[in-house]
């Protein structure tokens, strides 16, 4: 019944306002989920109290809704994505998350919070907070194995230090172009690539050691503001 509920509401109520999914099980394929694009584009849609057993937030699952406030985000989500362009404030990540999907928060102009990452984080996509308004300062949890592309660029509102987790390789395009940082940068011995843009525009500090592991350092990875898309 908790599927066919979901399925329904991507096609139709059109003027949508609130929706309570407390105590909805949608299982797909094993997973307890709501699927990609479930609510796509609702855009009337202002409040969701989500599931209490669910696994994983699909891609898209709320983009171009009015969802605003503090997201509350059940134990035992694994996978979060969907959020991209919402009105949400704040966000309370759960000890059981691993993986934040690609455009997850990307242009969350509202977000303005500083974000507690679980040490249980493996991944953050591509431009999973990208023109988002995260404040303060940005602690990677060690545990962290990749970040994506533009994950963080132009999140201005960010400043402090930034310390990469020993588990990062390579640094993708565009990660923190673009940032407020203030402090100092901190790269672990490990790290293999710095790709293209990676760090151009920021303000960090200080003296910067680059890991004799580095074999490639991109074009203009610490240089001028990028200002493409």
């Amino acid at each position: 019944m908790g599927l066919f509920v979901l399925v329904c509401v991507q096609n139709t109520m059109t003027a949508l306002m609130r929706l309570n999914l407390r105590e909805v099980e949608s299982e797909i394929n094993g997973v307890y989920q709501i699927p990609n694009q479930a609510f796509y584009n609702k855009s009337t849609l202002v409040k969701c109290i989500l599931p209490e057993k669910l696994q994983r937030i699909g891609d898209d699952a709320f983009y171009g809704t009015a969802i605003s406030g503090t997201i509350l985000l059940p134990e035992g989500l694994t996978y979060l994505s969907g959020f991209a362009g919402t009105k949400i404030v704040a966000i309370q990540l759960p000890a059981s998350l691993e993986e934040i999907g690609n455009r997850a928060f990307t242009e969350c102009s509202s977000l303005n919070c500083e974000l507690l990452f679980p040490s249980s984080l493996k991944k953050i996509g591509d431009y999973a907070f990208q023109y988002s308004a995260i404040k303060g300062n940005l602690a990677l949890p060690e545990g962290l194995e990749y970040i994506g592309s533009s994950a963080f660029s132009f999140c201005s509102g960010l400043t402090g230090s930034l310390t990469i987790p020993s588990g990062i390789k390579v640094i993708e395009s565009y990660s923190f172009c673009q940032c407020g940082f203030t402090g100092n940068l901190n790269l672990p011995m490990g790290l293999t690539e710095i790709q293209e843009g990676a760090f151009c525009g920021t303000k960090f500090k200080g003296e910067l050691n680059i890991p004799s592991t580095v074999t490639k350092i991109g074009s203009n990875a610490f240089g001028h503001p990028y200002y493409g898309s």
